[in-house]
């Protein structure tokens, strides 16, 4: 007779237990390509990253004038002159954290040192000296912008001019800039 109509799909079995993993063909390795065409020149951009600030002075073998910055007799370092030696006035180029500090040492005379910023007193350090060396020094960290100054004022008192001696060092450099988080490819 005819073949008979084709039944209904059956039911989805259960899958099987999986086989043993294959074996692994090590292949060979094909040889290597041609190199790229190279790339467009870049702009030619000096690093903003690169800014600097830094200056250490030094006043010694006379006593400083008060309420006027201390004029310095001797500038250890400045190559960025960012301290202007004829004033002894810091002023800021590069925006940034800055940190500053001063280091004295006074005999037969009291002293007081003051770190001012754009006429602001930022801090005060007093020392009395009669017979033997003292020191007095202080340090602070700052955040200037362009064109802020800062200096050091003194002021000195004494029965014994002659005898009085003070030396003076004023130290600052740039810690951080603005630009230092703003391009990290540098």
């Amino acid at each position: 007779g005819p073949p008979g109509l084709p039944g209904p799909p059956g039911y989805v079995g259960y899958p099987g237990i999986p086989g043993p993993p294959g074996f692994r063909d090590p292949g060979l390795v094909g040889p290597k390509g041609d190199s790229g065409r190279p790339g467009f020149a870049g702009a030619a951009v000096q690093c903003p990253c690169n800014k600097k600030s830094a200056f250490t002075a030094k006043l010694s073998g006379k006593l400083p004038s008060s309420a006027e910055p201390v004029n310095f007799t001797e500038v250890l370092y400045n190559d960025q002159k960012d301290l202007k030696e004829d004033t002894g006035v810091f002023i800021c180029r590069v925006p940034g954290i800055y940190h500053f500090h001063l280091d004295v040492e006074l005999q037969h005379c009291k002293m007081t040192v003051w770190l001012k910023t754009n006429q602001t007193s930022v801090f005060e350090k007093r020392q009395v000296s009669t017979q033997e060396v003292r020191n007095l020094s202080g340090t602070v960290t700052l955040p200037l912008s362009t064109g802020d100054k800062a200096w050091l004022e003194a002021a000195v008192e004494t029965e014994e001019p002659d005898r009085a001696s003070v030396t003076i060092y004023f130290s600052g450099f740039l810690v951080w800039s603005q630009w230092n988080c703003a391009l990290k490819f540098c």
